[in-house]
């Protein structure tokens, strides 16, 4: 469960700073552009709803920062969050089972592409991004914008897929240069898509776009650490007993690398600091 995901990730990357964002019930700015998106999604079962209260009780007795935000998804706080942390010299991890988040990859910020275990998980930098669809970073907005995103239930261009999208933008590297010389398209059936499809091919794209300037704050200076007793009265509580033990060997293990390593420590916290974002 998310509580063995949140020790693995603590154990993993070592954080100097943690936050978790999470979606709000209300409907976000996308909705208000396009009626259709995400409309498709099954309402989880009751169970998971059921949990919620406990997840936040849980976040609570970790003392972690949590944040969301009406109007806006968890992904355009991340963004927002990732790139004022790149700015101030932060090495980013984001932690998602989300594709979308590769439009966000620099040298400084890469995705942690979640898939069971985190060590076992693929990070993806920008030579990850590249070797992964033939672009950079850079163009996946443009990338879903053309091939659509099925999850969020919007189509793109009408009978285009990934390979072609990658294909085009390889070639041309922007949407907007596309059009820029959309005589030089080819073959003729699809440059006539683009040109029939242009005002819905940019809506595609502000959907796709994850938003960096949302009104969200992190006191960079929040730095993590265990709160042993209120954490491990929760695990107590709700008979979590393994990941009470796990979390103590954790505490343990963090003390004596700090013990070891005090200088390495300094050096790294004061020059190379890591933020960790779900």
């Amino acid at each position: 469960g998310f509580a063995s995901t949140l020790i693995n990730t603590i154990d993993f990357l070592r954080p100097d700073i943690l936050a978790i964002t999470f979606d709000t019930t209300e409907k976000t700015f996308r909705h208000k552009l396009d009626a259709e998106y995400k409309a498709h999604r099954e309402k989880a079962p009751d169970d998971f709803y059921a949990q919620i209260p406990l997840l936040f009780e849980m976040l609570e007795s970790f003392e972690l920062p949590m944040l969301k935000l009406p109007g806006f998804e968890s992904d355009d706080l991340i963004g927002t969050l990732a790139r004022k942390a790149e700015a101030k010299k932060f090495e980013v991890k984001i932690v998602s089972g989300d594709l979308d988040f590769l439009q966000l990859v620099s040298e400084h910020i890469m995705l942690i592409k979640l898939n069971g275990k985190i060590d076992q998980s693929v990070q993806y930098g920008p030579k990850e991004t590249q070797a992964r669809y033939g672009i950079g970073p850079e163009q996946i907005i443009d990338f879903k914008a053309i091939a659509g995103d099925a999850s969020d239930n919007y189509k793109g261009l009408p009978g285009v897929g990934p390979k072609t999208a990658e294909k085009v933008l390889q070639r041309f590297g922007t949407i907007d240069e596309v059009y820029t010389h959309i005589s030089e398209l080819e073959p003729v059936k699809l440059r006539e898509k683009f040109k029939e499809n242009k005002e819905y091919l940019f809506h595609c794209r502000t959907l796709a776009k994850i938003r960096l300037d949302v009104p969200v704050e992190l006191p960079l200076d929040q730095e993590f650490s265990f709160v042993p007793e209120r954490t491990l009265a929760f695990f107590e509580k709700v008979k979590f007993h393994s990941l009470s033990n796990r979390y103590q060997k954790l505490i343990k293990f963090f003390d004596q690398k700090n013990n070891i390593e005090q200088k390495k420590y300094s050096e790294k916290h004061s020059d190379d600091e890591q933020m960790a974002l779900f």
